[in-house]
This record gives C-alpha cells, sequence and structure tokens, in this order.
C-alpha cells in the first residue's frame, strides 16, 4: 500500500497490478506460526531447519511440456502494468487519468462538459445579486468567444432548464441538480471557439469556479491519408492486446459494412459506452461523405463515472491521450492537424458532396429545364427557394463560426420587471420573448 495524502480527498498511490495477489503468494507459501510450550512463537519451517520456497511450474517432471495451458502466460499477451492514483470522490473509490510525456500535439479536445456550483457567478460577478444565465452568458463569451443565445424551453441531462450556446455550439443545463450547473461544448464548438480557449477554461476552472469537475472531455486524433492508423489496424491491435490494461480484454464491436464495403464509412469500438473510457476508430472522410477519403479519426471518451480527470487534459490533451492505451505509443511523435485544417476538409466534402446529391437527384431536370427557359436567370428565379437566407443541414455545420451566433442574452438591457409580474412570467418567458420586455 502507498501513502495516504493530504489533499482533496483521500489519495492513494498504488500500481496497477494486484497487490492482492504478491499477499496471498507470500502467505501460501510461508509456514503458520505456532506457539510452542514454552509460550515463544516459533515458525514451523524454522523449527524443522527448512527452507520453505514456492514449487517451480511442473516441478514433477523437470523438461516434461505440460499437459494442459493451466497456470501458462503467454508473454506476448501480457497486459502492460501502469502506475495509478487512486483518490476517495464522494464515498468511491476513483482513478485519475494517467499521462504519457509527448513529444508533439497529437491529440486536440473534441468534447468537455464540466459542472460547476452556481456560487462560481457570484465569485465572478463579484456583486451580492446576480442573473446566473446572463452572468454564465458573459463568461462563456470571454472563454469561447460565444455566450448563451437561446432557451430551448426543455429538460436536458436531468436538468430542468438548459440553453443553447453560440451556433448549436452545445449547451448550459440548470435546475434541480443540487444547485450545479452544467456546460457542454460539442465537436463542432470546439471546433469554432475563439483560438486559446483551452487555456481560458483552465484558468476559470482552477482559480474561478466554485467545485469545478470535468465529467466528460473527448480527446481526439485525425490522420487525413491514414498513414499511421485505420480501422483495420485498430482491428489488429485489439488482437495484439495492445488495448489490454488489465488482465481481461476490452470489448469490441464493429460498425458500418466490413465485408463488404460501401463507402458510407466503417467504424470500431473499443469499451462499452456507459464506461469511463471509450474508444471509437471510424472512417470520417466517408462519414462526410467523400466514398474515396482516406481521412481516419481516432476518438477516446473519457468519463467520470469511475476516474477523474484533471483539469490539465484541457492544456496538454497529448499526454493523456498517449497514456489511455499500450498501443497508443504509435502517437507519440505523429502530429495531428490543427482544427482549422480540420474544418476546411470537411467544408471541401461537404460541398462536394452537396453538388453530387443535387446532380443525382435533379440532374436530368435541370438540364432539360435550362433548355426549355434559354434564360439561366429565369430559371434560377423559378427554382430556388423563396428564403435567400436559408441554409441545407448538410452545410449548416461548415457554415457555423462565431459570426453565424447572433446576439447573446447578456448584450441587452436587464428585464426590469415588478414582483408580482416577475412571479407571473413562465420559466422560458427568459431567451424567446424577452425582447419584449426590455426598457
Amino acid at each position: 500500500m502507498g501513502k495516504m495524502k493530504n489533499t482533496t480527498g483521500y489519495q492513494l498511490k498504488t500500481k496497477k497490478s494486484s497487490v492482492a495477489a504478491v499477499v496471498a503468494q507470500s502467505s501460501l507459501f510461508s509456514a503458520p506460526s505456532m506457539v510452542d510450550g514454552s509460550g515463544k512463537g516459533g515458525d514451523i519451517s524454522e523449527k524443522a531447519g527448512l527452507r520453505m520456497s514456492p514449487p517451480t511450474k511442473n516441478a514433477g517432471a523437470i523438461d516434461a511440456p505440460p499437459i494442459n495451458k493451466m497456470g501458462v502466460t503467454d508473454s506476448s499477451h501480457t497486459p502492460k502494468s501502469q502506475a495509478v492514483d487512486l483518490v476517495m470522490v464522494d464515498g468511491e473509490v476513483k482513478q485519475v487519468l494517467v499521462r504519457t510525456p509527448s513529444n508533439g500535439q497529437c491529440s486536440i479536445v473534441d468534447w468537455v462538459n464540466i459542472t460547476i456550483h452556481e456560487d462560481t457567478w457570484l465569485k465572478t460577478s463579484k456583486t451580492a445579486y446576480v442573473d446566473f444565465i446572463k452572468e454564465t452568458s458573459r463568461v462563456l463569451e470571454e472563454i469561447f468567444g460565444f455566450g448563451i443565445t437561446v432557451d430551448r424551453g426543455a429538460k436536458l441531462n436531468f436538468y430542468h432548464n438548459s440553453w443553447v450556446i453560440g451556433d448549436q455550439f452545445g449547451f448550459v443545463c440548470y435546475g434541480g441538480q443540487r444547485n450545479t450547473m452544467m456546460i457542454t461544448l460539442n465537436g463542432t464548438g470546439c471546433l469554432n471557439a475563439a483560438e486559446g480557449w483551452e487555456h481560458r477554461l483552465y484558468h476559470f476552472l482552477k482559480f474561478q469556479a466554485v467545485r469545478p469537475v470535468i465529467t466528460r472531455c473527448d480527446l481526439a486524433h485525425d490522420d487525413f491519408e491514414s498513414e499511421n492508423i485505420s480501422v483495420d489496424w485498430a482491428e489488429q491491435q485489439w488482437h495484439e492486446s495492445g488495448f489490454n490494461c488489465s488482465v481481461v480484454s476490452p470489448n469490441i464491436e464493429r460498425k458500418g459494412n466490413w465485408h463488404r464495403p460501401t463507402g458510407a464509412g466503417r467504424t470500431l469500438t473499443i469499451g462499452v459506452r456507459k464506461s469511463g473510457k471509450y474508444t471509437r476508430f471510424y472512417e470520417k472522410g466517408k462519414k462526410e461523405g467523400d466514398k474515396g477519403s482516406k481521412w481516419v479519426r481516432a476518438e477516446v471518451e473519457f468519463k467520470s463515472s469511475d476516474r477523474v480527470i484533471p483539469f490539465e487534459v484541457l492544456i496538454n490533451p497529448s499526454d493523456y491521450f498517449l497514456a489511455a492505451y499500450p498501443c497508443f505509443s504509435v502517437f507519440k511523435s505523429s502530429v495531428t492537424p490543427v482544427r482549422i485544417a480540420c474544418k476546411k476538409k470537411t467544408a471541401k466534402i461537404a460541398y462536394a458532396r452537396a453538388l453530387e446529391i443535387m446532380k443525382n437527384q435533379s440532374g436530368k431536370y435541370i438540364t432539360f429545364l435550362r433548355q426549355f427557359f434559354n434564360d439561366d436567370d429565369l430559371f434560377l428565379s423559378k427554382i430556388s427557394h423563396p428564403d435567400k437566407n436559408c441554409i441545407p443541414n448538410r452545410l449548416k455545420g461548415v457554415l457555423a463560426s462565431i459570426d453565424t451566433c447572433g446576439n447573446f442574452i447578456h448584450d441587452y438591457n436587464s428585464i426590469r420587471l415588478a414582483p408580482p409580474e416577475f412571479i407571473s412570467v413562465p420559466l422560458n418567458y427568459y431567451g424567446q420573448q424577452w425582447e419584449q420586455v426590455l426598457i
């Protein structure tokens, strides 16, 4: 057993290799103590003049092969030991994420969920009374470059109320969960947040937030040309115990058409979604619509269900990504493309796929009607959507940015209502109709 640290909770230093096994082995091959007639304790082996030791493998026939594989370990499938930190959190023992120093930026943060106590906003606003939602929006704009835009008017993640961040970049959930608030920044939000948001969020959680916890964090590595990884490589690594962090191999599942690929992309998952670590390898380029793309993405999803996610994962994601599995050592010298490169590639695939869809579904009509009208301007005016600002769903994600977020709720004047009027206003009034009561 290791040392018990006087930190937040009780912290225990140990190793993943089972200490109980060592204790059991020493107990098994040591003789029991006895008490002789004089009352002094004695050891059987000492009194008999014998030195007992564990029997060697196949001791009955020194050079004979074993009759079965019981007790025989294949070294090629032996999982590597990892030093881990165990901490006590709310009466539960949890593992702290392990990190391995990396040579470069081989991973980026692709999703993050955090929970904080509502008193955080009293601390950031430095006032005794504050509108928590508006203060949340203001602080989020300082961190990410965008704040709260829309009230969803619905429950989410077991919270009574929820709001949208930016242009569908995430959510804020509040109410009914022991005075806590949940903030989610999804993959699109991570892609479009202002540069340096990871360091600003780290500083906020470390020095400003009250009772902050990272409940989920996804780390991703992209390989545009499939030079280092593929879904087939990941499957082979599983067979070679490359994902074994304990004696039992993690669960593995195939998704998509593996025997006769259709171009829609294949996915390989490692682990169980409900567990604290879940990994996906998928052909992202094909998923976006390019049937010939070699773009492969590896994503590791960490959750706080059985582990503690340190705030440092935001500023050093590569270190924690490398330590996720033994086979991830191949990423140590790899460099993942920066976010802007991923966004450009996604946009290129999306536009090419949009043209392909339009050509396949309406190409013959377009060719015929162009000749019929013999006037492209007139023809386009006949077939175009009446809403000039409409955007197809396939292109909304690639066109989203800080500039498309619109107005944030904290940019408007405070709502001034008399107490009786305030009480009579429905809960979802703020966010959908609040512009009508501005002074």
